[in-house]
C-alpha cells in the first residue's frame, strides 16, 4: 500500500518546502558560525529621524581594548576588518554608546539612541553632572519645553512659577517696567541690604558653565534654553564656595541633536495693556469738593472765592481729564529666533540669531536686543572633543519721556494740559509741573550696551570612565548711558543761564576672564549599582569693571540735545569715575559613593582665595557632606507594589558670599581739586583698611524626600532647610578723627528656616487625554540674631524719618529683616478726633513718639507658591498657572497718603471722602481732612494689612500640528500657541499697584517651524 497517496498533494508540497527551508537555514547558520572574522560593512541611523549619521566612531573592541576603528562617512556608512572574537562599539556625543556583535557577509544596520540619561535622571551643577539616584542635594530641574508652556516671553516668571523656592521680589514702584530687572531670591535672604543694595541676595547665574549676570538671563532667548537647574542647599552648591550662599541657577543652551541640517524659526508677538483697575481716583467735581472741605478756599476776606468759582465753572462745562490714560499705551512687542544646526564629518554646529523688541505700557519706552550665538563641537579623534561657544549681544534701552506715572496719578482732573490756544502749559494748578509738557521736550534717558563672550571647552577621554574637561572664557562689555534734561524743563525754571539743562554721559566697561579644569573618574564595582565617583578641579577668575561720568550744563536751547552744546561742566557734579578689580582662585574635590544603588555618601571640599578680603584672611574653606537612601530599591518597599521611587537625602555644609565692593578691606582715598595746595592735589579717606576682614559664611542644613507612586501617577517632594549666616558684613562706626564714617566688619548673624514642597498628580491618562495637576509652596522665616552698633544707630535714624509715605526698613535683633515697624494705635478718639497711640509700656497717649515703634507686621508671607493644571487632548494642550501668596503683611501707603493723610492740592483716592472724622461722637477709621496734609506722616499699625493674593499668572494654549500633515511640506515640526499673563488678581488689600510705573496684562502668540 502506498501510504503517501492517502495525504493531500498540497500538504506534501508544504512539508517538502519546510524541509528545504530548514536545510538552508542550518547550512547558513553553519556557514556563519564558521565565518568569525573578516570585513564588516554597515550603516548607522539615528532613532528619531531614521537618517544616516556621519561621524559616528566605530571601534573594534577585544579584551576590553580598542584594536582598531573608523568613523562613518557622510552617508552614515562604515567598513572595517574585524578579527575573531571581537565586538563593535558605536559612540557619538549625545547618544548612548552600544556594543554589538559583528555580522559578516551582509550589511549591518545600527540604530543609535539618544543618551538614556534623560534630563530628569541627572543634575547639572556647572562643573559636572550627577545621576539623580546618587544625588544628595536639593535641586530643581526644568526643561526648556516646560518653560515655554508657562511663558514664551518671560524667563524669570516661568522659572518662579515652576519652582516655589525661587521668588521674584515684589517691586510696586517699578510695576512692569521692561527696563527694570527684577531681583531674585532662592528660599531666603542671607545678607542684610542695609543701604538698599540691589542684587545682594540674588543667586549666582551660570550659563553653559560660565558665571554670568542676572541681566544676561533676563535678556536671554528662551527658545535657546535646553534646561535649567536650580541648586539650593550646600550639597548642591558648595563647589561654588564664596558664591554659593544665595543658591545657583544653571542654564544649558540647546545643542545639536540630529545629523541633517535643521532650520528653526520662531516668531512670538505680544500685546500688553496697562492695568489701571487698582486706581480709584476722584473725578473733577469730587476733587474740588475735597479741596473745599480741606479749607483751601477759606479766607476771611473772601479773596479765594473767585478761584473756587472759576474751577467750578470749568467743571460745570464738562471738563474732567483722565490723566492716568495720558502716558500709557497698548504696546506691541515681538521676538524672532532663527537657528541652523546639523552635524557632519565629526563637527556639530548650531548658529542662532535672535531679535527682541520689548515695549512697555508707558509711551516711548522700550528694550531692543540683537543677539548672535555660535556653537561648534569638533571630535578631533575618538578621545578628544573641542567645543567653541561665542556670542555677541547688542542692547538698547529707552526710558519713557513721560516721566513718573505718579505725576499723572496726582494731577487734578479739572486741570487741562493745554491753554486756550492749544499749547501745552508749563504748570498746572498749585504750581504743579505739567508732565505732558515735560514729555514734549527733547529730554531723553537711554543706554546702549555691547557684550561679547567666548568660551572654549576641551574634553579628553583617557578611558570611558576617566576623562578631563577644561574651559577658558573671556567676556567683555562696553556700555554708554545718556541722560539729557532740556533747559526748558521746569527743573531749571529758577536756575541761571549757565546752569540750565544737563547732559550726563556715562561709560561702563567690564573685562572678565576665567579658566578651570576638572578631572572625572567613575568606577563601577559590580553590576548591582555600587559605584564611586571622584571629581578634582581648579579654577581662576579675574573681574574688572571701570566707569566714568561727565555732566555738562548751560544748554541754550531745547534743540541742542548733544553734550557738545554744553557751555560748562555742572558745578554740582564734577567728572568722576572708578575701577573695581578683583581676582579669585580655588581648588576643589568632590566624591560620591553609592552601594548597590541604595546607600549614598556624598562630599565636597573647596579652598578659595579672594582679593576682596583682608591680608590675613585671604583664603577660606567651604565644604559639604550628604547622605542618601534609595528606599525604592529595598525589597520590602518594592513588595508594596505602588512605590516607584522613594528617596531620602540630607546635607550640611558651609557656603559663602562676596557680593560687596572689592576694596572693603584696604584703605581708599578720594582725590579732588577742592583739596589743592602747594604740594599738589589732596585726598580724604573713603574707607579704612581692615586686614582682619574675613569671609561671610552661611551654614546650610537640608533634609528632603522625593517620591513617585502608582506608576508615576503621583509625585511628592518635600524639603526642610535651615540656614545660618555668620560673620555677616555690616558697617561699623568710626570716630570722626579717622576721616571715614564707617568700615565693613564681620559683625552680624541671622538664621532662616523653611519648608518647601511640591505635589504632582496625573489625574487622567488615556490614549487621547491626559490631565495633570500640581501644587508647590514655600514657607520661610528669617530672624536677625546679631547686628552692629552702627546699624542700631542707623535704625534710630530711619525711625525718625517722617516725610516718606511708608516707614523705612529697620534691622533689629530678634526680628525679621522684612518686619514693618510702626506705633500701635487704638484708633480715632470719637470725642476729639485725634489718634490714640499705644506706647511700649501699654499706656495710651495723643503724642506720637518714634521710640514707641515696634514690629507690627512682616512683608514675608507665611506661604507662597503656585498650582497648575495641564490638560492635553491629542496634539492640543492647555496650561493654567495660578500663583498665591498668603499670610504676609503690607503697609498700605495708598490708604495712608491717598485716603487719610492726603495732600488736598493733588488728586487722591475716592475713599478720602468716606468714614472721616467730622464732629465729636463720630466713630470712624480716618482722621479729619487737613489742608496741610501729605507733608509728614505718623506710621501706625492702622495701615498694616494682610497681603493675601491669588492671581492667574499665565495661561497657554498650544497645538502641535500632526507629523503626517507637515511632512509633505518638508517640515519636521510645527506648533502654534497663544497665551496670556496676569489676567486677573484677587487681593485682600485695596491699594494702587504700580506707583512710578503701572503694571500690565499681556497676550502673546507663538509660531515655531522646523525645516
Amino acid at each position: 500500500m502506498n501510504l503517501v497517496n492517502h495525504y493531500p498533494s498540497g500538504l506534501t508540497r508544504m512539508i517538502g518546502t519546510l524541509a528545504v527551508w530548514l536545510v538552508c537555514v542550518l547550512f547558513a547558520a553553519g556557514s556563519t558560525s564558521a565565518q568569525n572574522s573578516g570585513t564588516v560593512n554597515g550603516v548607522v541611523l539615528d532613532e528619531a529621524e531614521h537618517l544616516p549619521m556621519p561621524g559616528v566612531t566605530v571601534a573594534v573592541m577585544k579584551g576590553g581594548k580598542i584594536v582598531t576603528g573608523t568613523s562613518t562617512n557622510l552617508d552614515g556608512e562604515f567598513s572595517l576588518s574585524v578579527p575573531s572574537g571581537a565586538k563593535l562599539r558605536f559612540s557619538y556625543i549625545g547618544y548612548a554608546s552600544q556594543e554589538v556583535a559583528p555580522v559578516f557577509g551582509k550589511s549591518m544596520e545600527v540604530v543609535m539612541k539618544e543618551e538614556s540619561e534623560m534630563m530628569e535622571e541627572v543634575v547639572v551643577n556647572g562643573y559636572f553632572t550627577r545621576k539623580r539616584n546618587t544625588y544628595t542635594g536639593a535641586a530643581k530641574s526644568i526643561s526648556g519645553d516646560e518653560l515655554l508652556s508657562v511663558s514664551p516671553t518671560n524667563i524669570l516668571q516661568a522659572i518662579s512659577t515652576l519652582d516655589a523656592g525661587l521668588n521674584i521680589t515684589q517691586n510696586n514702584s517699578m510695576g512692569s517696567n521692561p527696563n527694570n530687572i527684577p531681583d531674585l531670591v532662592i528660599r531666603s535672604t542671607t545678607s542684610l541690604a542695609t543701604n538698599n543694595e540691589v542684587g545682594l541676595n540674588s543667586p549666582l547665574i551660570v550659563i553653559d558653565g560660565v558665571e554670568s549676570t542676572l541681566q544676561a538671563l533676563y535678556d536671554m532667548n528662551i527658545q535657546d534654553i535646553e534646561r535649567v537647574d536650580i541648586l539650593k542647599d550646600a550639597s548642591a552648591t558648595a563647589l561654588y564656595g564664596e558664591n554659593a550662599a544665595n543658591g545657583v541657577i544653571i542654564i544649558e543652551r540647546k545643542r545639536v541633536t540630529q545629523a541633517p541640517v535643521r532650520v528653526r524659526y520662531t516668531f512670538t508677538p505680544q500685546m500688553s495693556f496697562a492695568d489701571l483697575s487698582s486706581y480709584d481716583l476722584c473725578n473733577a467735581g469730587q476733587k474740588l469738593e475735597l479741596e473745599r472741605i480741606a479749607g483751601l478756599y477759606d479766607a476771611t476776606d473772601g479773596s479765594l472765592d473767585q478761584s473756587y468759582f472759576d474751577k467750578l465753572a470749568i467743571i460745570s462745562g464738562g471738563r474732567d481729564i483722565d490723566w492716568i490714560s495720558k502716558p500709557v499705551r497698548n504696546s506691541f512687542s515681538h521676538t524672532h529666533s532663527l537657528s541652523v544646526s546639523g552635524r557632519g564629518s565629526s563637527l556639530d554646529y548650531n548658529i542662532t540669531a535672535d531679535y527682541q523688541s520689548i515695549n512697555g505700557v508707558m509711551k516711548d519706552d522700550g528694550r531692543n536686543r540683537y543677539g548672535m550665538n555660535l556653537y561648534l563641537s569638533y571630535r578631533v579623534q575618538d578621545k578628544l572633543i573641542v567645543t567653541l561657544r561665542a556670542d555677541h549681544t547688542s542692547l538698547q534701552t529707552n526710558n519713557s519721556k513721560y516721566g513718573s506715572f505718579s505725576d499723572y496719578i496726582s494731577a487734578n482732573p479739572y486741570d487741562s494740559p493745554y491753554d486756550e490756544r492749544g499749547n501745552l502749559l508749563k504748570q498746572l494748578s498749585y504750581s504743579k509741573r505739567n508732565p505732558l509738557y515735560e514729555a514734549s521736550l527733547s529730554s531723553f534717558s537711554k543706554t546702549q550696551t555691547r557684550t561679547q563672550n567666548v568660551s572654549l571647552d576641551v574634553r579628553y577621554n583617557f578611558k570611558p570612565n576617566l576623562y578631563v574637561t577644561a574651559q577658558g572664557t573671556y567676556s567683555t562689555s562696553r556700555g554708554t548711558s545718556d541722560v539729557f534734561v532740556s533747559p526748558e524743563s521746569n527743573s531749571f525754571a529758577s536756575a541761571p543761564l549757565e546752569q540750565k539743562g544737563s547732559y550726563q554721559l556715562g561709560n561702563l566697561g567690564t573685562d572678565n576672564w576665567s579658566g578651570k579644569i576638572v578631572g572625572n573618574w567613575i568606577h563601577n564595582f559590580d553590576k548591582q549599582g555600587t559605584m564611586f565617583t571622584l571629581n578634582l578641579g581648579w579654577e581662576v577668575k579675574r573681574n574688572k569693571t571701570t566707569s566714568s561720568y561727565l555732566t555738562g550744563s548751560g544748554f541754550l536751547s531745547d534743540d541742542m540735545d548733544d553734550l557738545s552744546y554744553a557751555t560748562t561742566y555742572s558745578t554740582s557734579q564734577l567728572p568722576y569715575g572708578g575701577e573695581d578689580l578683583s581676582t579669585s582662585i580655588g581648588g576643589f574635590a568632590a566624591a560620591n559613593f553609592i552601594w548597590k544603588n541604595r546607600y549614598v555618601v556624598d562630599g565636597s571640599y573647596r579652598l578659595s582665595g579672594s582679593s576682596k578680603f583682608g591680608a590675613d584672611k585671604r583664603t577660606a574653606p567651604f565644604w559639604s557632606a550628604g547622605l542618601g537612601y534609595n528606599l525604592h530599591n529595598e525589597s520590602f518597599i518594592r513588595d508594596l507594589g505602588f512605590v516607584d521611587l522613594l528617596r531620602l537625602r540630607g546635607s550640611y555644609g558651609y557656603t559663602g558670599s562676596v557680593k560687596f565692593d572689592s576694596y572693603q578691606a584696604i584703605s581708599t582715598y578720594f582725590y579732588s581739586v577742592n583739596y589743592l595746595h602747594y604740594a599738589g592735589v589732596g585726598a580724604i579717606p573713603m574707607g579704612m583698611a581692615n586686614p582682619d576682614l574675613t569671609w561671610q559664611t552661611t551654614k546650610k542644613f537640608n533634609v528632603g524626600l522625593n517620591s513617585s507612586l502608582f506608576g508615576d501617577r503621583v509625585n511628592i517632594n518635600f524639603d526642610y532647610y535651615r540656614e545660618t549666616t555668620d560673620d555677616m558684613l555690616i558697617d561699623v562706626s568710626l570716630p570722626p578723627s579717622s576721616g571715614a564714617n564707617s568700615v565693613k566688619n564681620n559683625f552680624g548673624k541671622q538664621r532662616s528656616n523653611g519648608i518647601e514642597f511640591s505635589l504632582w498628580g496625573k489625574i487622567i491618562q488615556t490614549r487621547d487625554w491626559s490631565w495633570n495637576l500640581s501644587v508647590n509652596g514655600l514657607h520661610s522665616k528669617t530672624t536677625i540674631l546679631n547686628i552692629s552698633d552702627a546699624l542700631k544707630r542707623k535704625n534710630e535714624n530711619n525711625s525718625q524719618v517722617n516725610d516718606e509715605v511708608a516707614p523705612r526698613l529697620q534691622f533689629r535683633e530678634g526680628e525679621s529683616p522684612t518686619a514693618i515697624y510702626a506705633v500701635r494705635s487704638a484708633g480715632i478718639d470719637p470725642a476729639s478726633g485725634k489718634e490714640i497711640f499705644i506706647k511700649k509700656d501699654g499706656s495710651y497717649t495723643y503724642e506720637y513718639d518714634t521710640a514707641d515703634q515696634v514690629a507690627c507686621g512682616d512683608t514675608n508671607p507665611t506661604i507662597q507658591g503656585t498650582f497648575s493644571s495641564l490638560l492635553t487632548w491629542k496634539n492640543l494642550s492647555m496650561n493654567l498657572n495660578f500663583s498665591y501668596r498668603f499670610g504676609g503683611d503690607m503697609y498700605n501707603s495708598t490708604r495712608m497718603a491717598k485716603v487719610e493723610n492726603v495732600d488736598p492740592r493733588q488728586n487722591v483716592d475716592i475713599r478720602a471722602f468716606t468714614e472721616r472724622w467730622k464732629k465729636p461722637g463720630d466713630r470712624v477709621p480716618y482722621l479729619a481732612i487737613s489742608q496741610n496734609g501729605g507733608s509728614t506722616f505718623n506710621y501706625t499699625d492702622r495701615f498694616i494689612e494682610k497681603d493675601n493674593e491669588l492671581w492667574l499668572s499665565s495661561i497657554t494654549l498650544q497645538y502641535n500640528v500632526p507629523q503626517n500633515w507637515i511632512s509633505p511640506l518638508g517640515l519636521q515640526r510645527l506648533y502654534v500657541s497663544a497665551g496670556a499673563e496676569d489676567l486677573f488678581r484677587l487681593t485682600s488689600a485695596k491699594y494702587e499697584r504700580g506707583t512710578n510705573y503701572p503694571f500690565s496684562r499681556s497676550v502673546n502668540l507663538s509660531l515655531s517651524v522646523t525645516f
